[in-house]
């Protein structure tokens, strides 16, 4: 029986035929990752009751934290300085699908914001702004190939969980975020970083299964769904 997997939405404001409407939007780039990689998605929809999360996650066997809009800077507990679209009860509710994920033992895979929203969740800060002219993370292009494809490379620390899931010291990612972590939450430990120092994946140093990582793989093929087919392999060995 394949793994049932609770994937997040991203609520967004978007012209429609009805006109300018709120959606609960995700890409499907997410869930032909997720469905390829022997597993069923089922859409958490944003900004639900926090009560609600742990009654959710006890669905499931796993959770997927997909990108989106920034992290309120208030939900770390600093002022806005660079931080735009956010939305606090979608990241209370989110972050109590974390702590329900933790506490039942469900594996959890983070992506982009899914990261970010992570290291939040366990303490942990943000950098609201890492792009620079010339950087690693610099937005170079509008181009949506160029946006989608690698562009700069990480390198995983030594012993690290993703060298043994790619089976290499690095691999080169997209680059679709202007946000980064600064302060690693207690209890985790990097996964892996860029030439400049950001750290780029991040997992739970323990017993419950947690990874996050910065870039898109469900953008990106070869290689890198081989991310969630590990995930895969965890939740059926839990």
């Amino acid at each position: 029986m394949r793994p049932l997997v609770g994937i997040t939405a991203w609520r967004r404001r978007l012209e429609t035929y009805y006109g300018p409407d709120t959606l609960q939007t995700l890409s499907t780039h997410y869930t032909d990752a997720i469905t390829a990689a022997g597993m069923i998605p089922v859409i958490f929809p944003s900004s639900l009751d926090p009560s609600e999360a742990g009654r959710l996650v006890s669905t499931v066997d796993g959770i997927v934290l997909s990108g989106g809009s920034d992290v309120d800077p208030a939900s770390y507990g600093a002022h806005n300085t660079d931080s735009t679209d956010s939305h606090a009860e979608v990241d209370i509710f989110e972050i109590a699908l974390v702590r329900a994920a933790r506490d039942q033992g469900k594996p959890l895979l983070a992506i982009c914001r899914g990261l970010q929203l992570l290291n939040v969740a366990m303490g942990g800060t943000l950098n609201q702004e890492v792009t620079s002219e010339g950087g690693i993370h610099d937005v170079i292009s509008r181009d949506h190939e160029e946006m989608n494809a690698r562009r700069h490379v990480v390198t995983f620390e030594e012993g690290s969980l993703l060298s043994g899931v790619y089976g290499a010291s690095e691999v080169k990612v997209n680059t679709l975020h202007h946000q980064g972590l600064a302060r690693l939450a207690d209890g985790l430990v990097v996964e892996a970083r860029t030439d400049d120092g950001l750290v780029e994946a991040a997992r739970c140093d323990g017993d419950w299964w947690a990874l996050g990582v910065q870039w898109h793989p469900e953008r990106l093929d070869g290689e890198h769904w081989q991310l969630f087919r590990a995930f895969r392999e965890t939740l059926e060995s839990g």
